[in-house]
């Protein structure tokens, strides 16, 4: 009978998390459709698609992934420690997949000497990343270590006053051109060079990140309000368009921060929370593709570039996405076929190190 009960519960909880992981497989399909070329022609609408549809994508892996910590924390108390270790093993993998890659793009932008490139190294393997998304991962450590230690030290009405003023700052740079006051405009400024984004774990990611630590510890009394999920995401949805137009009217130095991203994610993972999935849809297989389209992606992007470059044929911009989807999806699936039938020495980083050294050292 407990052996019936505890398969119960399982199958349960895992029925609780069909909706968000598809959910996160969509969002990282709209990822790679943010990364690509432009997909619109009309101005208006490709904005109102990359830059309002496709930014929730981050913030809802944000909450997504910190919901999930802090759930496992409920039920080992060294969970984080071990998740954030596991994270940053298969951080550095990619970064150093990326590597050369990173180093290439520096060359290319900046006019940065060679001796400054182990600075450039370690500022983009804690910061920024080693190519342009894997900013996320330092992010996300940083978010939730920073969340579990402030809920330590206080409580969620500190760590929200907090995470909203950080989001605050974060903001200016999406309104910079509303901004009216130049002392704030020139302090802003002195911080991009120094820090060059606000789209980092402080700023950006605290909220999101705290938003899943509250959810998971609220569940059962936000599960009351499950029915008005859906109404909720289709009022902030339409919020979110409106500010986007907003955005679009006056275009600040970039668009990572609107206001509305706040409630519309976190009513999208209510809602995916409790909404039901059809049996017949492969969770596990989308879960695992998910994650490979966010690290893969990159590598397909810059596959299709070069096939605009040799071939007219792939100039429109529609045959460009389809075939970086394409791409992307088929080498996840590989990888994942790889590293189910190969051992783990095979991705192991001593080598992978190895492997990039002559790249590095063909780019110094």
């Amino acid at each position: 009978m407990e052996v019936e009960n505890i398969n119960k519960k399982m199958k349960e909880q895992r029925s609780h998390t069909n909706g968000i992981d598809l959910v996160k497989y969509v969002a990282a399909i709209l990822v790679i459709c943010f990364h690509c070329e432009k997909v619109f022609q009309d101005p208006a609408v490709n904005h109102l698609f990359k830059n309002v549809l496709c930014r929730f994508a981050v913030p809802y892996f944000l909450i997504s992934t910190s919901y999930f910590v802090r759930r496992g924390q409920n039920q080992s108390a060294d969970y984080i420690q071990q998740y954030v270790k596991s994270l940053t093993k298969s951080y550095l993998f990619w970064s150093l997949i990326y590597l050369p890659i990173g180093f290439q793009w520096i060359q290319e932008n900046y006019s940065l000497s060679p001796m400054l490139y182990p600075v450039a190294f370690v500022a983009g393997l804690v910061y920024t990343g080693t190519y342009y998304h894997l900013w996320y991962i330092p992010a996300a450590i940083f978010g939730i270590i920073c969340v579990q230690w402030l809920l330590k030290k206080s409580g969620y009405v500190v760590l929200f006053s907090l995470a909203l003023l950080m989001y605050g700052f974060g903001t200016i740079e999406t309104y910079y051109a509303y901004i009216g006051n130049e002392e704030l405009k020139a302090f802003f400024d002195q911080y991009l060079n120094l820090f060059i984004t606000t789209r980092n774990g402080l700023f950006f990611a605290l909220i999101f990140v705290a938003i899943g630590f509250f959810l998971r510890d609220h569940q059962e009394k936000i599960a009351n309000y499950q029915k008005y999920f859906g109404l909720s995401v289709l009022a902030t949805g339409v919020l979110l368009v409106v500010e986007g137009m907003v955005v679009y009217s006056n275009i600040g130095i970039d668009k990572n921060f609107m206001w509305m991203l706040i409630p519309f994610t976190s009513s999208l993972f209510c809602w995916s929370l409790f909404v039901k999935v059809e049996e017949n849809i492969d969770i596990r297989r989308l879960r695992e593709l998910g994650k490979y389209y966010f690290f893969i992606h990159p590598l397909c992007i810059l596959w299709t570039a070069n096939l605009v470059n040799s071939y007219d044929f792939f100039a429109n911009t529609w045959l460009q996405l389809i075939v970086t989807l394409v791409a992307t999806h088929l080498l996840s699936s590989l990888t994942i076929t790889m590293t189910q039938q190969l051992p783990c020495y095979y991705f192991d980083l001593q080598l992978m190190l190895k492997i990039n050294r002559t790249y590095i050292q063909k780019l110094i």
